[in-house]
């Protein structure tokens, strides 16, 4: 626009020029060296503009002529530099590709074109690092520590180079470099915090942490809530010897992150333990109603020593007034339920959870539920068998490994908190599996059964059978008895025994084949857990196959009452 305005103003200047020639004629004569010429003044005009058009011409001509050398040396220097960027470029792309051989060899074409190129020394460094010559990495990265432009990528590198290689000390050397030569480098910063946080030095987390939040690397409340578990971390290890200041810790850190669990359990357990119960409730069903686990809810339960579990079971149920809880909640109050033998309370929170696939401490709590309340060990068995293939339970969990207890730096990558209660994952189950695990209860013998039938296969062992009494029944001890045979009128018809999956026919017993009367000879029989009827009791034996030798009776009939899968009661 500015360009446009400027050349109307010329033309405009010309116009006004020609026209104030026009009303003024006249002649032009100039004589020099003996000539007379004589011009009318408007001719005059027009021959000097000409004139000094042809002297531009001639001037651009001779200076084009006298700088074509240079430019000639500068259009080769600028092919030449243009290749080097193309290999750069070509360069880069092969690292990211992993092309260990087109990186080598774009690097080398780079550097012979550009030495003095950062980044042509950067190729080189990431196509050595590729290849796997750490000697060579590290000299590449040593000649750039010299230029303070390459210094900080340089540091990195030799950073990741010793990471790489285990040397934690020049790893922290070279951070700490890195952090005095510019105290806003991110990466170095989040290394020194991991290194100080593996090592527990508190007090230096801290400072780093604080240098963080100044330099703009952590919000406040990330900057926050990384306090906190520090605080929490030096609450847990002064508890035992110094109980005062623990409690002081962990109220601070309480404050920061209310939701940071064990910053509560450690408020909450020593406010309990000086006699302020107050303070304590409050502290625990604050965190309880943001972060509902299992240590909040029993520390709550505890909090008054020689409460009976009655008086735990109330308390309980105050915290689960203050926030239901989900699922930590109705644990929490099943537990405290079945210490307080309250069977139907237990077994009623439980309900929704037992539906489709409970987790395995669902299942334990519903055969605690069976085995206290009906004596029913079968009926408990089959749920500490449901138990084994369960979703896995809520842990501590943080890249990829779990822990029981809360761990304030995660031992993969030196991540400060990083640990959060929540289920692992699992792996995927199959359509067909999932459906034979919910339609047939498998209970494997456990280590004891299967010694005593090993050290004694003539012996029968003797279980109670499932009734479908519904009153409390008592489990019949485990025993096991010598079985003589009994007297019969006449040879039993013809039975089955199991072979390798087939079912054979048994030919009935003769007298030829019978033992003498004053011998009792012990039979063979094979017994495994029922598993034709999913509603059965686990612990009750099947008599599936005896041996030809054995004329004993009839077996029973296999058809017995049926109950459901969760028993009495169950959902």
């Amino acid at each position: 626009m500015l360009r446009m305005l400027l050349r109307f103003v010329l033309l405009t200047a010309v116009a006004v020029a020609a026209t104030w020639l026009a009303y003024r004629p006249g002649n032009l004569t100039l004589e020099w060296l003996g000539y007379h010429i004589e011009l009318p003044l408007a001719v005059a005009a027009v021959l000097a503009v000409l004139t000094l058009i042809v002297l531009a011409i001639l001037w651009s001509l001779l200076r084009r002529l006298l700088h074509t050398p240079g430019a000639v040396t500068d259009y080769f220097r600028f092919r030449r530099t243009r290749r080097g960027e193309e290999a750069l470029s070509a360069g880069m792309i092969a690292v990211s590709a992993g092309d260990i051989a087109a990186a080598r060899r774009q690097a080398q074409i780079a550097v012979r074109i550009l030495p003095e190129a950062p980044l042509a020394r950067l190729l080189q460094a990431e196509a050595a690092s590729l290849d796997g010559d750490t000697h060579r990495v590290k000299d590449i990265y040593e000649e750039m520590l010299a230029d303070p432009v390459t210094e900080l990528v340089a540091l990195r590198g030799l950073f990741e180079a010793a990471r790489r290689g285990g040397d934690a000390a020049a790893a922290r050397r070279y951070a700490e470099q890195a952090l005095r030569r510019n105290a806003g480098i991110a990466w170095a910063s989040n290394a020194m915090l991991a290194i100080q946080s593996a090592e527990s030095d508190w007090p230096a987390v801290s400072a780093t942490i604080e240098a963080q939040r100044k330099a703009r690397l952590l919000d406040d409340e990330t900057a926050r809530k990384k306090r906190a578990v520090v605080l929490t971390a030096q609450a847990l290890a002064a508890e035992d010897t110094e109980p005062d200041a623990a409690l002081d810790l962990a109220t601070r850190a309480h404050k920061l992150d209310p939701a940071l669990v064990p910053a509560a359990v450690v408020a909450g357990r020593i406010n309990a333990q000086d006699g302020s119960l107050r303070r304590a409730a409050r502290i625990l069903e604050k965190t309880w109603s943001l972060s509902p686990h299992p240590d909040i809810a029993a520390v709550y339960a505890h909090a008054r020593s020689g409460d009976s579990p009655l008086d735990r079971l109330k308390r309980v149920r105050d915290l689960i007034r203050v926030a239901p809880g989900g699922e930590e909640g109705a644990v929490a109050l099943a537990e405290a339920a079945i210490d307080a033998r309250d069977w139907t309370q237990a077994r009623q929170v439980l309900a929704d959870y037992v539906a489709e696939r409970p987790r395995a401490r669902i299942c334990a709590l519903m055969a605690e539920i069976e085995d206290g309340e009906f004596g029913d060990k079968g009926r408990a068995r089959e749920w500490l068998a449901r138990a084994v293939r369960a979703p896995r339970d809520p842990v501590w969990f943080a890249h990829g490994m779990t822990s029981r207890t809360w761990l304030p730096v995660s031992r993969v990558n030196g991540e400060l908190g990083a640990f959060q209660w929540t289920s692992p994952p699992e792996a995927l189950t199959g359509p067909d599996e999932a459906a034979q695990e919910e339609a047939v209860p498998i209970e494997p013998p456990t280590p004891a059964e299967t010694e005593e039938k090993a050290k004694a296969p003539d012996l029968i062992e003797a279980r109670p059978v499932a009734s479908d009494n519904d009153a409390p029944r008592a489990e019949a001890p485990a025993t096991q008895t010598s079985v003589s045979e009994p007297e019969v009128e006449a040879p039993p018809p013809a039975e089955h025994k199991v072979h390798a999956g087939v079912t054979e026919p048994v030919p009935p017993p003769t007298a030829a084949s019978a033992p003498p009367a004053a011998e009792e000879v012990p039979s063979r029989e094979a017994i495994v857990p029922d598993k034709a009827v999913a509603g059965d009791d686990v612990g009750a034996p099947t008599i599936i196959g005896r041996q030809p030798d054995d004329p004993g009776p009839e077996p029973q009939s296999e058809a017995r009452p049926k109950t459901g899968w969760l028993g009495r009661g169950g959902g």
